[in-house]
């Protein structure tokens, strides 16, 4: 049966937009088929990463390096079906990975007993993707006003951009959990990185902050976490680059829509980060964490 949704699914996508479609799978041939595939030691990247957190940033990375994307390739099947939470993974989903192909898959998967246990299963590379909360929050909230069809859209559209972050900060994320999105953020970030220390666990851990100070470092990172050779790094750096200005060329709308695969840069509008990075929103996310922390 997911096969048959699978074929639907990309049937449906190249109608809607064919040229894409073409574009994509030709590229995804040329990555499975590519002579530089015998470079890379790993076959199968787990990301894990808040929403807004420099997730986008990996997967440009590692599609430069060669790996396809799981998630948004008519060459891989996803399947994400029965999950008790849109978040979480499976091992159905996992067992389609292919064995002798370069394939990374990026969620916002949090930390459980559960989804550890599969990824210790299947044993990919892990890694998790972090940013400061407070820029995470602000990427969160501008993105709900560009995107119409986000579940809060309408709920904030129309207030004043400090009442309606604050709003945003509050509305239960989703019908299954009781959780507000700046305790479920919190709690995301402080149990992935508890977990990772007490069981000593081999991922990599890169916050989105340190690509900003140095960019060709933070690429250097995950090529080391993944032995891949360092001497590709410039032309690595050069590719994420020219994908940025690209996407820096359309507005976050066209980007969510226009394409097979929506890509979300990190690039909130001045006006918007002006206002929310005032002392008073910094006071405001500060003490809504430090009620949180105290219950």
């Amino acid at each position: 049966m997911i096969f048959i949704k699978h074929i639907f699914r990309w049937v449906l996508k190249f109608f809607k937009f064919p040229l894409q479609f073409i574009h994509l799978a030709i590229d995804d041939l040329k990555l499975d088929f590519s002579k530089k595939k015998e470079n890379k030691k790993y076959n199968f990247i787990f990301i894990a990463g808040l929403p807004k957190s420099g997730t986008t940033l990996i997967e440009n990375i590692l599609r430069a390096v060669g790996y396809v994307d799981m998630r948004n390739s008519p060459l891989r099947v996803f399947d994400d079906r029965g999950l008790s939470n849109p978040h979480d993974i499976s091992n159905a989903m996992f067992k389609l990975v292919p064995k002798n192909k370069h394939t990374f898959l990026k969620l916002h998967t949090h930390y459980s007993e559960e989804n550890l246990r599969i990824i210790k299963k299947f044993e990919p590379k892990v890694i998790i993707s972090l940013r400061n909360l407070h820029e995470v929050l602000i990427s969160r909230y501008s993105h709900i006003i560009a995107d119409k069809n986000h579940r809060h859209h309408n709920l904030i559209k129309n207030l004043p951009v400090e009442e309606g972050f604050k709003k945003s900060l509050s509305i239960q994320n989703y019908k299954n959990t009781p959780f507000s999105p700046i305790v479920y953020f919190k709690k995301w970030v402080e149990n992935w990185k508890l977990e990772i220390e007490k069981k000593n666990l081999n991922y990599l851990v890169i916050d989105y902050e340190s690509y900003q100070n140095n960019q060709k470092n933070y690429i250097k990172k995950i090529l080391n976490y993944l032995d891949i050779d360092e001497r590709i790094l410039e032309e690595i750096h050069l590719k994420v680059k020219k994908n940025f200005i690209r996407h820096d060329k359309n507005n976050l709308e066209k980007n969510l829509n226009g394409f097979i695969k929506p890509q979300t840069i990190n690039n909130d509008p001045e006006n918007i980060k002006q206002k929310l990075n005032s002392g008073k929103i910094k006071k405001f996310v500060r003490e809504a964490l430090e009620i949180n922390d105290n219950r």
